[in-house]
């Protein structure tokens, strides 16, 4: 009885297929990667022999062999944020429309996560996409320098420079501050995101806009996800705002929650707002105000970027304001600040 060649986890290999189908390892290798022809009949009964035995080409070896995968690696900071599930989708979609797969990671805004994620990806996959990566500069340039294709969204790279697709959340930022101003709104909390996040930098040059415009912005440290916003308010009510700016949509949710069980009734009492346009921002209790960014765009033209012949440069794109009953005129007479 012949010696079985099966691996350690007891998977068959492709010397099990060679001995079944009487070919050689090499030919096994021809039939099942596509490569230089083989007659009819030998691939049949290759083919056959490897059903038999359970052979599962190894993805990374394929990739060697055949010089791509045909598969986009996606790594994104939270993946039950519904941004970025959004933008998943619009990605995916149009990865299946020309014949590619995605391989998605999510890292629960670990930096470090994040780069390993990426660095491991990079080695088997045609192109990556750092979806709002958190990592440092220097870390990021170590990214791009070991992928085939580095393609960001709401980051830029700019030495080595790599395609991008960013949001301008600056400008968003400015209309829902003079959208609060022409309410009345002059003292306004911010609940801000990740330090780290570059998207919050942009927000927070908005900040300063407004600030020069004459409207008082106190900032809270915050997060992105939805029980950040939840835990951060009665942190931001000591500061006795007539209105709230979330970090984006996830985040205003957990305010609406917070603000619910803590009896401020919301516009009446304080107006809120977020950013990014989630799903749900229509059928919040009441309907959120927010700057709305078009996921399926920034997945289209993310994915633009990946054309061999797209040039590394960085496409802007611009939100518009979308103003729903979160936010009213302040109160004439100020709340006082919850215990």
């Amino acid at each position: 009885m012949r010696k079985s060649t099966r691996d350690r986890a007891g998977r068959a290999t492709i010397h099990d297929v060679a001995r079944l189908a009487e070919v050689s390892t090499a030919t096994v290798s021809r039939v099942l990667s596509g490569g230089k022809p083989v007659s009819a009949q030998v691939a049949d009964r290759v083919r056959a022999a490897a059903q038999e035995v359970g052979y599962r080409p190894n993805p990374a070896a394929q990739t060697l062999l055949r010089g791509s995968s045909q598969t986009i690696g996606v790594v994104a900071p939270d993946l039950g944020n519904p941004y970025f599930a959004e933008i998943l989708k619009g990605i995916s979609a149009e990865a299946s429309a020309d014949g590619n797969h995605t391989l998605v990671a999510g890292t629960d805004e670990d930096p470090d996560r994040e780069y390993r994620s990426a660095i491991e990806l990079a080695r088997w996959v045609d192109g990556l996409l750092l979806c709002a990566p958190r990592m440092s500069t220097p870390r990021l340039k170590e990214v791009a320098a070991a992928s085939r294709k580095l393609v960001l969204i709401n980051r830029v790279l700019r030495h080595p420079s790599v395609g991008a697709v960013v949001v301008d959340y600056h400008h968003g930022v400015r209309l829902l501050c003079e959208h609060l101003g022409s309410l009345g709104h002059k003292r306004i909390v911010y609940l801000e995101g990740p330090p780290n996040a570059w998207s919050d930098q942009q927000r927070q040059r908005g900040f300063r806009a407004a600030e020069a415009a004459g409207q008082t912005i106190i900032r809270v440290p915050c997060g992105s996800a939805l029980r950040d916003g939840y835990t951060a308010v009665d942190d931001a009510l000591t500061h006795r705002p007539t209105a709230l700016i979330a970090f984006n949509d996830h985040v205003a949710v957990g305010v609406l929650s917070r603000l619910r069980e803590l009896g401020v009734s919301v516009p009446d009492d304080l107006s809120v707002a977020g950013v990014d346009d989630a799903p749900m921002s229509a059928h919040t209790d009441p309907g959120l105000t927010t700057y709305a960014v078009s996921t399926v765009e920034l997945g289209r033209q993310a994915w633009q970027h990946f054309n061999p012949t797209a040039p590394t440069n960085t496409t802007h794109l611009t939100g518009e304001l979308v103003v729903r009953a979160s936010t009213a005129r302040p109160p004439r007479r100020r709340r006082t600040a919850q215990a």
